[in-house]
């Protein structure tokens, strides 16, 4: 067990420092364009001649915070991709199989630890925009403003409701699947590149995932859909890994 351990050890220590910063830069970066946002006296017209504060929603598509998210996490993606290949003269498969398990099994564990890094991005995004809805209705008059003010907003917005599904069962199993397809797949594309192949999977899982997180609540169809486009490469990567075991895929034929 050890060994197995000590490869979730090896990947947390190439990239765990870098991944805190990001988010910490995410935190700080979103923070002040929501804060700008709430500085520009945001209003909704009622009626015809009065006025009220605009729904949070709206100060997140004022602010991009939508795309604050998506550049973090295509940052994310991209340190957790290179950070398992050789191609600035790392020694990443030669420490592997000093760790005398197989590569396929390094694979799989390397490939949890980057879920878990992308699980951690969602989940402190989503705290981020909750924290944000609260500061918003404590700046406003009681009147407009209610105990349910915030999650109305994760239903309103699907951003928000991509985050913190609340109700939604079939957006928290998309969401779920695509966060471990997208560390499967990171995990692979070192495996493919140590191997002398190429790996476009991660990219076409990165691009169903933030194609279609903004969307509203009740698109089952929509989430099925995805899950079984997502699946389809995490299939094959699955296969592949088998394939591996056996020799095949290392070049016994020269071919993958």
């Amino acid at each position: 067990m050890n060994k197995h351990l000590s490869v979730l050890a090896l990947a947390a220590r190439q990239t765990i420092g870098k991944v805190l910063a990001l988010l910490a830069a995410m935190t700080a970066a979103e923070t002040a364009l929501f804060a700008w946002a709430m500085s520009q006296g945001l209003t909704r017209a009622i009626m015809d001649d009065a006025t009220c504060p605009a729904p949070v929603e709206d100060l997140f598509d004022f602010a991009k915070i939508s795309w604050a998210y998506r550049i973090a996490l295509a940052l994310l993606f991209t340190l957790l991709l290179l950070s398992g290949t050789e191609l600035r003269g790392g020694k990443k498969g030669y420490t592997l199989r000093r760790l005398r398990i197989s590569e396929e099994a390094a694979v799989l564990w390397e490939g949890g630890y980057n879920a878990l890094c992308f699980l951690l991005l969602c989940a402190v995004q989503a705290a981020l925009a909750l924290g944000f809805c609260l500061w918003y209705a404590g700046t406003l008059d009681s009147a407009y403003v209610s105990g349910q003010s915030a999650f109305l907003a994760f239903y309103r917005s699907g951003f928000l409701h991509g985050l913190l599904p609340l109700a939604d069962l079939t957006r928290w199993l998309r969401s779920f699947v695509c966060f471990m397809a997208l560390g499967l797949t990171t995990a692979m594309f070192g495996y493919y590149q140590r191997n002398g192949c190429k790996g476009i999977a991660g990219f076409l899982v990165l691009a169903l995932t933030m194609g279609t997180h903004a969307t509203s609540p009740g698109e089952v169809g929509l989430d099925v859909t995805v899950i079984a486009a997502v699946l389809v490469p995490v299939a094959w990567q699955g296969f592949v890994l088998w394939d591996g075991k056996g020799g095949r895929f290392r070049g016994e034929t020269g071919e993958e």
